[in-house]
């Protein structure tokens, strides 16, 4: 095993564990805005996996798809509902 993959091994492991991370904080989080910030990093730490496995363009679309579009619209949509304020 020489220094490169080694290294590229512990950034697979430190984004996996950024990755658990943040999937676990999505369901565990009570205020919905969160859930939707530590979705994005979810989504994030997804496209640095495909980045890292060679999959740039499949991680370049992760981001603009899933980050830029589809994120922006959940946190609009949260923002935009009404919360019951004591319920």
């Amino acid at each position: 095993m020489t220094l490169g993959d080694s290294f590229e091994l512990l950034v697979f492991a430190v984004l996996a564990v950024v990755m658990i991370g943040m999937a676990v904080m999505v369901v565990a989080s009570k205020e919905v805005v969160h859930s939707a910030l530590y979705l994005l990093g979810t989504f994030a730490a997804v496209a640095g996996v495909y980045i890292l496995s060679r999959a740039a363009f499949v991680g370049i679309v992760q981001v603009f798809v899933y980050i830029g579009a589809i994120g922006i619209l959940i946190i609009f949509a949260v923002m935009l509902t009404t919360r019951e304020v004591g319920g």
